[in-house]
């Protein structure tokens, strides 16, 4: 049997020449699967022994930082291709509020202004064709006719709102928060990700049977 996959559809910010509303789809996800899942997965269908696993990652990870720190970019084939992206450093007032950076003379820019950004990964064309081995079914999560949008929050709002929502019930849901605020599947798992991530994140989650659930750090 193949999966289902699921989608929802999204009106895009600009009209076309005509003044017509046009649409995106996107993929929606259940929830990000983390390590942890991945090891149980990897038990349930004895693929492969998860105690290796864990050791292949760990090495993987450092050697992917090695990689990259010595100015290489790192290839795995059937995998895809990791990169170090840099950019300036991160500014801000007085206030906490971020700082445009920007330079008119190249000749001002020194070591003392790049940070590393993140880490690219470009998948290869093998990786992407074993999406396409199977065939899929797609659904449309908003229903057909139907399109997807999120309300509006700033990081600040959204931590307020969880706190008040959390003083009362002490756990929240995906599904509770998508109401709870008026937001996408989608926006709301952004949010969750980054306030589960990182050392200061807010909150931690735990499985309970199929259900992710959300509660204060």
């Amino acid at each position: 049997m193949s999966k289902t996959i699921q989608f929802s559809v999204h009106r895009n910010p600009l009209k076309d020449a005509e003044g017509k509303d046009t649409f995106q789809v996107r993929h929606e996800n259940f929830y990000t699967a983390r390590r942890k899942d991945l090891m149980h997965h990897l038990q349930m269908h004895n693929s492969m022994n998860p105690e290796m696993m864990e050791l292949a990652l760990n090495v993987l990870s450092s050697e992917i930082v090695d990689f990259l720190t010595d100015n290489k970019r790192l290839h795995l084939e059937g995998i895809g291709t990791f990169s170090l992206k840099v950019g300036f450093k991160k500014r801000f007032d007085e206030d906490g509020n971020e700082l445009k950076t920007q330079f008119t003379n190249a000749a001002d820019i020194t070591g003392n202004d790049v940070a590393i950004e993140t880490i690219n990964f470009t998948p290869d064309k093998a990786l992407l064709d074993k999406l396409n081995l199977d065939g899929y079914h797609f659904t449309n999560k908003t229903g057909r006719g139907s399109v997807g949008h999120s309300v509006i929050y700033t990081k600040e709002q959204i931590i307020r709102q969880l706190n008040i929502y959390l003083d009362e019930h002490q756990i929240i849901t995906r599904s509770q928060m998508m109401h709870y605020f008026g937001m996408t599947q989608h926006m709301v798992l952004k949010w969750l990700e980054e306030l589960t991530s990182g050392p200061e994140a807010m909150l931690t989650c735990t499985k309970v049977g199929t259900t992710m659930v959300y509660k204060r750090k």
